[in-house]
């Protein structure tokens, strides 16, 4: 859903008035840059959601293990998707419960733990993200290759990766 309540030029233009190191379309570009990102994220997680009952933390965590075939420590993954450790505890709790991951103590030392998929899991995320990427690259097909190099480029940038 589209809002309207982004300042206008010349409203950032007044406020520059006030505080001169305000920078009119700097303050447009970061304000577009997060509707665009809210926007696309909610077509994209809308479908996730209605087709697949996932969440978005279980769709990160879900690919997260899925890039981890040989597994990860709780601690790792909660990392990789951003979350608190009792959070990934949660979650993992529910994953293994619906028979799509497992916690096993590692063999090295027996006393930490990894997490991987299950083939219930791995099976479940390859009907899931092949059709998740096609919907992805259909929403970037508005921009040219060159674009989507740009953007990325623009984008790591302003992250300061």
């Amino acid at each position: 859903m589209k809002r309207e309540s982004l300042p206008t030029l010349q409203e950032l233009e007044k406020h520059k008035q006030v505080i001169p190191e305000i920078h009119p379309a700097a303050v447009i570009a970061m304000l577009e840059i997060k509707q665009a990102g809210e926007e696309i994220q909610e077509s994209i997680l809308s479908v996730l959601q209605r087709q697949y009952h996932l969440s978005e933390g279980k769709f990160c965590t879900l690919i997260v293990l899925h890039q981890h075939p040989e597994g990860i420590t709780p601690s790792a993954l909660a990392e990789k998707v951003g979350v608190a450790r009792a959070t990934i505890s949660t979650m993992l709790q529910r994953l293994v419960r619906s028979g799509e991951a497992t916690v096993e103590a590692r063999a090295e030392d027996g006393r930490g733990k990894r997490v991987r998929l299950t083939a219930k899991g791995r099976a479940f995320m390859q009907e899931v993200l092949p059709p998740h990427y096609l919907r992805v690259s259909k929403l970037m097909e508005k921009l040219t290759q060159a674009e989507q190099e740009e953007l990325i480029h623009l984008l790591r940038k302003l992250a300061g990766a």
